[in-house]
């Protein structure tokens, strides 16, 4: 049996895919969908490693002594129980920033609620939602929420991408407004929607890869101690 290892690649594809497919219709619910698909196939993907580096433990270590071997399989605090453990106790985080959860409401009750509390992260780059909601850059900041995913600042990505996709569904249906500046104005959106879900997907990849060396060394160190 070979050396078991986490296949990055193949775990960051079968996030993008779940993404996009969660992210096809953006609001609230679908990035909380997203988020918890993240999460179950990092668990799965650590729970594969766990029983596969497991076999490869007992294979390369079939003639130790009997009591080591029991230590390492024990229900209790085997290699296996402890790794669990560890993912149970360290989840991949997941926090969202205040956004709204219907969609059809106004623009300008919407806009009226972010100015009262900015929903942008405080960092550079990041306060571009702020000034899409008529939010200056000193309520952005003092507004801000942090969001760090193992290092990544997913609140402003996400709030962005979530107030991108309010302000488009709101365009969808200004019917009264002249057609042309309507369309143009959701060709606009529609393009931003796709950039932030990108960024979104390649944050959360970048996220998980961390959170499973993360795993990986705890699993190396477990080792250690059988």
């Amino acid at each position: 049996m070979e050396q078991p290892f986490i296949d990055y690649s193949a775990i960051s594809s079968e996030i993008s895919k779940k993404c996009h497919q969660y992210l096809h219709d953006v609001d609230v619910n679908t990035v909380l969908d997203s988020f918890d698909a993240v999460k179950d196939i990092l668990e799965r993907a650590i729970e594969r490693y766990s029983f596969q580096v497991s076999e490869y433990w007992n294979q390369n270590h079939s003639d130790v002594e009997i009591s080591r071997k029991i230590k390492f399989m024990d229900i209790d605090n085997g290699y296996v129980k402890l790794l669990k453990k560890w993912v149970r106790e360290n989840p991949f985080r997941q926090e969202l920033p205040d956004c709204p959860n219907d969609f059809v409401e106004s623009y300008d009750k919407y806009n009226a609620k972010v100015n009262k509390t900015a929903i942008a992260a405080g960092t550079a780059g990041t306060l571009a939602i702020g000034a899409a909601y008529g939010v200056s850059t000193s309520q952005a900041a003092a507004g801000a929420k942090g969001c760090l995913a193992f290092g990544n600042p997913l609140v402003a990505i996400i709030a962005e991408l979530i107030g991108i996709a309010a302000i488009y569904a709101v365009a969808q249906y200004q019917k009264k407004n002249k057609r042309k500046e309507i369309e143009t104005q959701r060709r606009e959106y529609k393009a931003q929607l796709k950039e932030y879900k990108q960024k979104l997907i390649n944050t959360l990849t970048t996220s998980a890869e961390i959170y499973l060396k993360e795993a990986e060394v705890y699993s190396n160190n477990l080792l250690t101690e059988f």
